[in-house]
């Protein structure tokens, strides 16, 4: 008996004459099982591992949005030991040297009791107005604004940067004491003034400071002198003002610095 065979023709362009190819019908048999088998384990395979890879992707951006995570944290801590030591600063500054009562409800006068060292005690009587900080320590154009954004925690200043001649007075934004005045890594010279109701007024950068710790100063008065001390690019002066623990836009205590804002995102927002 004459055995089957199977005969492919391959036609091509370029060729007058087709290819030829003759296959045994044992020989047809081995392709054809050998490429369902090929087959069948390339979809065996594929439903294996494509549930692993899928899976695998998952866990690496889960990784990615916790190492995301915990440099939020690490980020979050940095910025709590940094208010904690600045608090645990003041909280010793002000000790026992300072007792701060409320004064006459009536006349809106706050009472400040200073000690010296000596238990010599002086009585101070500010206007409530007095204690709000809301006059320019400089007059000056503002170049970089107040950024609170509670997500690119890195990117946020808590105050404004005023541009001024150097060497330009800087003046007490309200009546207070001051709490701090001595060089830091950041911020170069720096005064810290303390307002009753809360407020706190921060100035940074001086060239000098012109006031001394516990000593109390009146709105306007000279605490330092502008300059370009610490982590600075060029003369000016860095004001925060903070309440119980958070900080405020300068601008909303001071207006007249609305009107002095050249600042990148004052302009983006005009």
């Amino acid at each position: 008996m004459k055995k089957k065979k199977y005969t492919l023709h391959l036609l091509s362009e370029s060729r007058d004459k087709p290819m030829i190819l003759t296959f045994s019908n044992a020989s047809a048999r081995a392709v054809i099982i050998g490429v369902s088998i090929f087959l069948a384990l390339l979809i065996v395979t594929i439903l294996i591992t494509l549930p692993k890879a899928v899976k695998f992707r998952q866990v690496n951006l889960e990784n990615a949005q916790l190492v995301q995570d915990r440099l939020k944290v690490s980020q979050i801590l940095s910025d709590y030991n940094q208010i904690r030591q600045m608090d645990q600063y003041i909280r010793s500054v002000l000790g026992t040297d300072l007792i701060l009562t409320s004064g006459d409800s009536a006349s809106n006068l706050t009472a400040d009791y200073l000690k010296s060292n000596s238990d010599r005690s002086r009585f101070v009587q500010i206007s409530f107005l007095e204690n709000i900080p809301i006059s320019p320590p400089v007059t000056g154009y503002i170049t970089r604004g107040f950024i609170d954004d509670k997500v690119m925690t890195s990117e946020n200043h808590y105050g404004v940067d005023v541009v001024a001649p150097e060497g330009t007075p800087i003046k007490a934004a309200a009546a207070g004491v001051v709490v701090f005045s001595n060089w830091t890594n950041d911020l170069g010279y720096m005064v810290i003034l303390y307002h009753s109701n809360g407020y706190f007024s921060i100035y940074g950068h001086n060239q000098r400071n012109s006031v001394a710790e516990h000593q109390y100063v009146r709105r306007g008065e000279v605490i330092g002198y502008l300059g370009n001390t610490g982590k600075s690019e060029g003369p000016h002066l860095h004001l925060e003002i903070w309440r119980e623990g958070n900080p405020i836009d300068p601008q909303d205590l001071i207006y007249s610095y609305k009107k002095a804002d050249i600042s990148l995102k004052n302009e983006g927002s005009n």
